[in-house]
């Protein structure tokens, strides 16, 4: 399991070291081929990727599949301006973040100024551009882009952090089944839940049957094995809305929402069959192995409170162990 993670983890930190490391995209956006031209060669000597668009609504479908660090953008084009092109992207969630840059003939007036960066941009540059002040302003905002990238790939991996310590805090290292502490949780909301709404809970308290004699005649480690085995055919024989602890050393139990007290006896039936049906082996060992399984209910006991619920269930799998085990026995 533990080489499983370490290669999760490492597959992890490549996949966000490649996006940390991807050329960043540049949008340049001009009705005239040959400035597209003259613009795509002056960043030759910048590690980037550049795309082309000849129209404001070649643009938006650009910006629409892609994640562009910038976009350079004329103001004089036919069917859509660059006014409203840089409108209609400031006004989409998706691209409003994007820095543009007008790049156009038109006159030096204040007025188209201001229009431009009403409009949406970051900076507005006049033909002909004069490659240095280009250059450098585009290097200022390829770093601020590498910058965030950085910030959203490092937000990513704390997250996922988060999300495996969370799992690591509930589950069991042995089997995977949720733990002990994780059981206090879940049973006093699903016990609250149906004295609530009146809807049934059963619970299931399974032993496995003279475990003690399987680790002193086949070892520990067989032991852990036949306790993993145990918890893989326990998870495949319920359902996704039911709940599997580990509740202690060789002991388990099993919480099943809107199940009545025949249902459960079915699933702890339909346990026990499945394990005795099959010997639980590794490569040097195999053992046949049985589990004593005690059911009760919150509609037929009544139980007051959620640890009388274990308790009746504990008392069932006493009865079913004194009865000569390998048995489903009801509260």
């Amino acid at each position: 399991m533990k080489a499983g993670v370490d290669f999760d983890l490492c597959s992890h930190i490549k996949s966000i070291n490649n996006k940390i490391m991807e050329k960043p995209k540049i949008l340049i956006v001009d009705d005239r081929p040959e400035n597209l031209l003259a613009l795509e060669l002056l960043f030759e000597e910048i590690p980037c990727e550049i795309f082309r668009a000849l129209s404001g609504n070649e643009a938006l479908t650009q910006v629409a599949g892609n994640d562009f660090a910038m976009v350079l953008l004329d103001v004089q084009m036919p069917d859509m301006d660059g006014f409203e092109t840089a409108e209609l992207m400031r006004g989409n969630k998706k691209t409003s973040h994007v820095p543009i840059i007008f790049v156009t003939a038109l006159s030096k007036e204040q007025r188209h100024v201001f229009q431009g960066y009403k409009s949406g941009a970051v900076d507005y540059l006049f033909k002909p551009v004069e490659p240095e002040v280009l250059l450098g302003k585009v290097s200022v905002f390829l770093e601020l882009y590498r910058h965030r990238r950085g910030l959203e790939a490092a937000q990513e991996e704390l997250l996922r952090q988060k999300k495996i310590l969370e799992e690591v805090s509930i589950k069991d290292d042995l089997t995977g089944l949720y733990n002990r502490r994780h059981l206090n949780t879940v049973l006093r909301q699903e016990f609250e839940r149906s004295k609530r709404y009146g809807t049934d809970l059963s619970c299931l308290l399974l032993d496995l049957d003279h475990f003690k004699k399987v680790n002193d005649t086949y070892g520990h480690g067989f032991g852990d094995t036949v306790l993993r085995e145990f918890a893989h055919r326990l998870t495949n024989s319920i359902r996704s809305s039911d709940f599997a602890f580990r509740f202690g050393g060789e002991e388990f139990l099993l919480l099943l929402p809107q199940t009545d007290i025949a249902g459960a006896k079915q699933t702890g039936e339909n346990i026990r069959l499945c394990l005795a049906a099959e010997n639980i082996e590794d490569i040097n060992h195999s053992a046949a192995v049985t589990v004593s399984v005690g059911v009760c209910s919150y509609r037929q006991q009544h139980p007051e409170s959620q640890d009388d619920l274990i308790a009746l269930a504990d008392k069932a799998l006493y009865a079913a162990k004194m009865n000569g085990r390998n048995q489903v026995a009801i509260g």
